[in-house]
């Protein structure tokens, strides 16, 4: 994945706003963990605790920062043990169990091949020989985590990690309980697709939430269905109409099968996973997406979460 213009990192809106009769919302919008990230809330401080954490998260686990935990794994030779710091470690610990669980199509050593890929506009396909010259580096089983030490290690030379596809939601729930410690009565973080909520809406006499899936190929705010959640509950979409391109007719998107380092085939355009983790269910997304709507189906159930399909 490629960063942004740098300008972008600096994207900030603050607003406030009290009408009478009502609590002042606040929102507030940063570029972090290569997408938008934007928090509402009843609280200026908590929505700044929020991202504090948020940040915090981004520097442990970005895959081009020389100084993060992940960029340390990665530089790491085989059979070396590198200590992980808690979010790290609570991420990969996760994202283990979906990769076993769904038999691989979930899978954060897919790095080897997602560096081959660049889904900009006018961008090539990478030729199908360096494709399958990093596939022998691929694959969940190729990483001991050591439970006891928080250690983690690389069983074979060349094997990378990154935690693009879980890092958002891990960021989003700790941000969320950042919140709540601040004093925030309620919340909406939305980190580029991966919404979790908490308190009651301010909005609704009965203070419920309903989510909005976004209808593929369709302009912004154009929804397929609504979901409604509970208090602390979340929503996280994974979907193959975002970034892409095409090229020689046929259409490229980023979501890339482990199997075969090339975008999957998919049965339908997006998997939307509910739940009480974003973590588990920025996963589950993905796994349930490859996976398809019988398989997939399947797996959301056995982290008790619930997945729709979109086509």
């Amino acid at each position: 994945m490629k960063r942004l213009l740098p300008f972008l990192l600096f994207c900030l809106l603050l607003t406030g706003c009290s009408l009478p009769g009502k609590t002042p919302e606040y929102s507030q919008t940063h570029f972090l963990m290569d997408t938008v990230c934007t928090i509402r809330s009843d609280s200026k401080s908590a929505i700044l605790a929020g991202f504090s954490m948020a940040r915090e998260v981004q520097d442990a686990t970005d895959f081009y920062d020389e100084n993060s935990t992940v960029s340390a794994f990665n530089r790491a030779d085989a059979g070396v043990p590198v200590p992980l710091d808690s979010h790290t470690y609570t991420i990969v610990a996760t994202a283990l169990k979906v990769s076993e669980a769904s038999g691989g199509a979930f899978d954060i050593t897919v790095a080897p091949a997602k560096a081959l890929w660049d889904f900009a506009e006018g961008a090539l396909p990478p030729e199908k020989s360096a494709v399958a010259e990093v596939l022998p580096r691929i694959g969940w089983e190729k990483l001991l985590l050591d439970t006891e030490t928080q250690t983690l290690t690389k069983r074979e030379k060349g094997v990378a990690i990154d935690l693009g596809g879980c890092a958002k939601g891990y960021a989003a729930d700790m941000a969320k309980n950042a919140m709540i410690e601040a004093g925030a009565a309620w919340g909406v973080l939305d980190f580029g697709g991966n919404v979790v909520v908490f308190g009651k809406n301010p909005a609704r006499k009965d203070g419920g939430w309903e989510i909005g899936i976004q209808a593929p190929n369709q302009p912004a705010g154009t929804y397929a269905r609504t979901v409604p959640i509970e208090d602390a509950g979340t929503v996280v979409t994974s979907g193959t109409y975002q970034r892409r391109f095409s090229y020689n007719g046929t259409l490229f998107h980023h979501i890339l099968d482990p199997k075969t380092g090339f975008p999957a085939e998919t049965e339908s355009q997006s998997a939307t996973v509910t739940g009480n983790s974003a973590l588990y269910a920025d996963c589950l997304s993905t796994a349930c997406l490859i996976l398809g709507r019988e398989k997939g189906t399947a797996l959301a159930d056995r982290f008790y979460t619930t997945v729709f399909f979109t086509d």
